[in-house]
C-alpha cells in the first residue's frame, strides 16, 4: 500500500485543517473545511493510499464514514446542535482515485425539534461521484452519555 503525503500547499485555497476530530475521524484524515456563508460549509479530504480498497479506487466505506461526518457538520455548522445518524442512504456514481481531492457539498433540507434531514454530493472537480442523504437525531450535549442497549 503507497501511502501519499501531501503538503499544506497542495490544499486548495480557502480550505483549513480541521481539528479536534474524534479518534475514528483523525485516523481516516485529515479533514479541511471551507466557510462558504453563515449556513454553509465544505468539507474535503485528499484521497491517499490508505483510502484504497483492492481494485486501487477509494473503499465505498470510506466514501460513507466521509458523507456521513459531513452531512453531521453541515447540521452542526447551520443550526449549532450536535447530532447522531439515524439513517442514511448512499449511491455511488463514479470511482475515486488516489491523490483525487473529495469535497462534500451538504444541505439541511428540513429541521425539526429533534430530527434534521439533509443530503448532499462528494465531487471531485466538477463531478459527483457520490450522493447521500441522511436523517439525523438531536442530541442534547456533547457531554450527556447516550443510553445503548446490552
Amino acid at each position: 500500500m503507497t501511502i501519499i503525503t501531501r503538503s499544506r500547499s497542495e490544499t486548495p485555497e480557502g480550505f483549513v485543517e480541521v481539528e479536534g476530530h474524534a479518534a475514528f475521524a483523525t485516523r481516516n484524515g485529515p479533514y479541511y473545511e471551507k466557510i462558504i456563508d453563515e449556513e454553509t460549509v465544505v468539507r474535503a479530504f485528499r484521497a491517499d493510499g490508505r483510502h484504497l480498497n483492492g481494485v486501487n479506487f477509494v473503499h465505498g466505506g470510506m466514501l460513507m464514514s466521509f458523507a456521513d461526518s459531513a452531512l453531521a457538520r453541515a447540521i452542526n455548522y447551520r443550526y449549532k446542535k450536535r447530532c447522531v445518524t439515524v439513517k442514511m442512504n448512499s449511491e455511488f456514481l463514479l470511482p475515486v482515485k488516489e491523490g483525487n481531492w473529495v469535497e462534500a457539498h451538504c444541505e439541511v433540507v428540513r429541521d425539526t425539534r429533534t430530527l434534521a434531514f439533509v443530503r448532499g454530493e462528494l465531487k471531485v472537480g466538477a463531478r459527483t461521484v457520490f450522493k447521500a442523504d441522511a436523517v439525523f437525531q438531536y442530541i442534547r450535549s456533547a457531554n450527556r452519555t447516550l443510553k445503548t442497549a446490552v
